[in-house]
């Protein structure tokens, strides 16, 4: 996949697809009992194509260094171990002969673990004669998942499923990765697997000819997602010479001329040991993963060094600006100063002003411009440092169009304030209290956990730098800060990049026309407090952590059509006030400590979740309460959030899935709460009052009606004691009847709907009746005939063989949209506006396929395995383990009834997986959009 990590707020760890980039680096001195340096030398111009050279003098306990024999063996064939560091949290820093890094992780909290494979030198901006092809990307697209000389892609394929795995890659600017998440069981079946595609990828012409085809629907799809357009705006403004400025997918004209030998050429000069970082985080051993992978890498020698050298790029000297037009009634801005790479030392200041401008609701630009003022719908800034040019400090907003130029004057204003007067001690203790807290919370999954070890070691040469970089950022001083806001926020190099609506006739007319129509660490402890309230707490010493959870049953399964987006309007106004705090000290507190609040509402549920340090649970938990106890809804801040919610309401249709979202909700019987728009909708918004919004607040919280949790580093007994303080004096509600889930989600007839719009993208929507959760052999069958043709937890099955295997898709997804009322299985596809009614034919295919039985004994062995695996390597922190534990008892199953999932899953039969398809599959919903006239 193409990733664009636009950096909207420095932090640590990249977090999935969407995630954020690690610039950093530091000179750091220890004490003067145990000094370590580490001087690294940058002979690079790309993030993550330097050498470092990394001198340590030996401190107590923090880094240990090995070399073998295998030192004076470099010339000899076989490959082992050259050096060994070992590190604090069971890391261990192996480079074989051959050049190639491993890093080991031993994390026993879960049986699970993650294999990955990062490859440096390669990326857009590291592609030489290649530049603007995207080469790297379409490398990417063979090599994952793709053949090798030892394995075909189906064996691949069905080997992976078999254990539950999950398998991506990624490319950014400067690096490309590969993984797979597994139960620790069959990691080393991963760790083979990716070794093998490192070494051994057999280019079958016809995989790279289908794949060529997606990255071009990948690329089209890109274009009308405004994310990506403007994250390729920003470069192509900031940088007029450095590779930087190329998109990761390359340009089209360009990509199509890339040929079989030319990525295979791409391969053998990039994909050498030497270029290649092998991270493996979970429940292993060590040592037997570096025997292993020692010997995977025999025969394999070291490659030519290939640090591609980049143009500098020269200092900006004037201001620029950019814009596109773009489907959408919202405006996206990005404000932008050139700043310093990675190396420079004002990196640590401009991080921290970033988190004191916009990081949490009390932060200054949110606080004024998206609560006090109402002037944008968000706001966020980042430090964006690499290496290969100088960064950028950039302000991000989206914005109603009316509101453009006063909301650009006041980030500037904020931003000029910023040159002008000192950060307050109180705003500067805060920033760094996140950034410590950030470094925590960032280690919860061993995925989180591998990937922060790898970028640290790219980035800086040792994998332990985010604790080095949090030290580092706790010596900026106030005065600090203001020198490189002075120092930056010049206006004569200010840059302005925006994404506007377009303005044709014909667009409007369409709107108008629209307008109408877990791992088990401990014992759980089940309680019901005297008012009624259910309470689970957990004790879990993992991480100093600890996640309070609260859930109502209410959402859609309680609104009404008129009351659409109720549930979420409240939930946006419980932390908006009480009547001992306001809105400004509740947040503050949560920013200030590096905690969180939130509170959200969906179909089945509305929730509040806190998320501390075990230290601030005591008052973290006074707080939750105090909101869900003693909420005023002031008149200001109610307006505020209507005015975000309308905001987003008219920003929907922008994204062209939650478009045909809405259109799927709009066309279901009235009789389903998945008629209803989560978000609601204008004319349910607009008319909605305080009033309403207490009566409700009233209604829904009340003990009988709610469950609370509490896992983490806890003490039971003194929590439990905190849970009665604080939530056993809500008064039980007198003659309380339980809420229903008997919903009709029958399809009355098949219906068919079309919208034409103006992105230059096709998606298609078919959806079925389904069973609700607690028909649970239904459910179970239906989950089961889900992975066959869709896949588990991620895209595979029959559609996205054939559909993606044969180029017709550039996604294909399977859901079975479902809670305790009945719901809808949904299929789901994105591709060319040409090709919607073929790919809608296929889907009907596939569906009668599925009715006739006609899945073999292996789909359906997979399916079940795939289904076991992925539910084993689930739940693994504090916060997803409540939430199963907490719904199941909401909903009323029994807070342990996750315990049973292997034998409902294993007593599927095949019967039964083509009997409800058979008894479910009757009249459909068909949704299509694209740019066409319904043909």
């Amino acid at each position: 996949m193409d990733w664009n990590p636009f950096p909207w707020k420095k932090i640590l760890f990249y977090r999935g697809m969407g995630g954020k980039t690690i610039d950093k680096a530091v000179f750091l001195g220890y004490n003067k009992e145990y000094v370590v340096y580490f001087i690294y030398l940058v002979i690079r111009k790309g993030l993550f194509m330097s050498r470092y050279i990394l001198l340590v003098l030996l401190s107590v306990g923090m880094v240990s260094t090995s070399f073998g024999e295998s030192d004076l063996d470099m010339g000899k064939d076989e490959v082992k171990v050259a050096s060994r560091e070992t590190y604090p949290g069971e890391i261990t820093l192996a480079k074989l002969t051959n050049g190639l890094t491993v890093i080991v992780q031993e994390n026993h909290t879960a049986p699970v673990a993650t294999v990955r494979c990062a490859v440096k030198n390669t990326g857009s901006i590291n592609e030489g004669k290649y530049l603007g092809s995207g080469i790297s990307h379409v490398l990417e697209h063979v090599v994952s998942g793709g053949s090798t000389t030892k394995r075909s892609e189906d064996e691949i394929r069905t080997l992976i499923d078999t254990f539950g795995g999950m398998t991506n890659a990624y490319t950014s600017l400067d690096v490309t990765s590969y993984y797979i998440d597994c139960p620790a069981k069959n990691v080393e079946t991963c760790i083979e697997l990716i070794a093998d595609a490192m070494q051994h990828c057999a280019f079958e012409e016809s995989e790279f000819h289908r794949e060529m085809e997606v990255v071009q629907q990948e690329l089209a799809d890109g274009q009308e997602n405004r994310q990506r357009v403007l994250w390729k705006l920003a470069q192509e403004t900031m940088y007029q010479e450095s590779p930087a400025r190329i998109p990761i997918i390359g340009y089209l004209n360009v990509l199509r001329q890339v040929q079989h030998d030319q990525i295979i050429d791409f391969y053998k000069t990039r994909y050498v040991p030497n270029n290649q970082i092998f991270v493996v985080v979970g429940d292993v051993d060590t040592e037997k993963v570096l025997r292993q992978v020692t010997e995977l890498w025999q025969g394999t020698p070291r490659g030519f060094e290939n640090t591609p050298v980049l143009p500098q790029e020269p200092p900006q000297i004037a201001p620029r600006e950019a814009t596109v037009e773009m489907d959408g009634s919202t405006t996206d801005i990005l404000l932008a100063f050139p700043t310093v790479t990675l190396q420079h030392p004002d990196l640590y200041a401009l991080d921290l002003l970033s988190y004191i401008l916009s990081e949490g609701q009390s932060s200054r630009m949110v606080r004024d411009m998206q609560y006090d003022q109402s002037l944008v719908l968000s706001v966020g800034t980042s430090s964006y440092t690499p290496t290969y040019a100088n960064g950028y400090f950039a302000v991000k907003m989206v914005v109603s169009p009316e509101k453009e130029k006063e909301a650009v004057k006041r980030a500037l204003e904020h931003l000029y304030d910023a040159k002008e007067t000192l950060v307050t001690d109180a705003e500067l203790a805060k920033a760094k209290k996140q950034k410590a807290a950030e470094l925590v919370f960032g280690r919860q999954t061993v995925q989180q956990m591998a990937e922060g070890l790898a970028q640290s070691y790219m980035s800086t040469g040792t994998p332990v730098f985010d604790e080095i970089y949090v030290e580092s950022l706790q010596r900026v001083t106030a005065e600090e800060i203001q020198a490189v806001a002075k120092k930056y926020f010049r206006p004569e190099v200010l840059n302005v990049v925006k994404i506007v609506p377009r303005q044709e006739a014909e667009v409007a007319a369409a709107r108008q026309e629209d307008a109408r129509e877990w791992a088990e660490k401990g014992a759980t402890h089940f309680l019901t407090l005297e008012n009624g309230l259910r309470v689970l707490v957990k004790r879990v010493e993992h991480l100093p952590l600890v996640d309070v959870k609260v859930y109502a049953l209410g959402g859609n399964l309680r609104d009404s059509e008129k009351q659409a987006g109720r549930s979420a309007f409240l939930a946006a106004m419980l932390d908006k006030g009480t009547k001992t705090r306001t809105a400004e000290e509740i947040v503050h507190y949560f920013d200030s400590i590096g905690g969180m609040i939130a509170f959200s509402a969906g179909r089945n549920t509305i929730s509040g979740n806190v998320f501390v340090l075990k230290e601030d649970l005591a008052s973290a938990t006074e707080i939750l309460a105090d909101c869900l106890k003693n909420a005023t809804f002031p008149e200001e801040k109610f307006q505020q959030v209507k005015t975000l919610m309308l905001g987003a309401i008219a920003r929907r249709n922008d994204n062209p899935q939650a478009e045909i979202m809405e259109l799927f909700a709009d066309t279901l019987p009235k009789t389903t709460p998945y008629h209803l728009v989560s978000g609601g909708k204008l004319a349910t918004i607009e008319p909605m009052s305080t009033a309403d919004l207490q009566a409700y607040y009233q209604e829904i919280f009340v003990p009988q009606n709610m469950i609370l949790t509490v896992y983490g580093d806890i003490d039971e007994t003194q929590t439990l004691e905190l849970v009665k303080k604080h939530f056993g004096t809500i008064p039980a509600a007198k003659d309380f009847e339980p809420l229903s889930f008997d919903f009709v989600n029958t399809l009355p007839a098949n219906l068919v709907r079309h919208k034409q719009t103006g992105k230059n993208t096709g998606l298609v929507l078919l959806a079925y009746a389904a069973p609700s959760i607690r028909d649970k052999e239904d459910y179970a069958a239906m989950k089961v005939l889900e992975a066959v043709m869709a896949g588990c937890g991620y895209p595979g099955g029959w559609l996205h063989e054939e559909l993606r295997g044969e180029g017709l898709v550039y996604a294909v997804h399977g859901v079975t949209l479902s809670g305790p009322a009945p719901g809808y299985m949904v299929f789901f596809a994105q591709t060319s506006p040409d090709k919607v009614e073929e790919v809608t034919r296929r889907l009907f295919q596939n569906v009668e396929k599925a009715k006739a039985g006609n899945i073999t004994a292996d789909e359906f062995r997979v399916a079940k395995e795939m289904i076991l695996a992925m539910h084993a390597q689930g739940n693994t922190t504090v916060g997803e383990q409540a939430t199963v534990q907490g719904l199941d008892e909401l909903y009323g199953f029994g807070y342990d009834y996750d315990k049973t999932f292997d034998a409902r899953y294993e007593n599927v039969t095949m019967e039964e997986v083509v009997a409800v398809a058979k008894k479910y599959f009757t009249n459909h919903l068909l949704v299509t959009t694209s740019n066409r006239e319904k043909q």
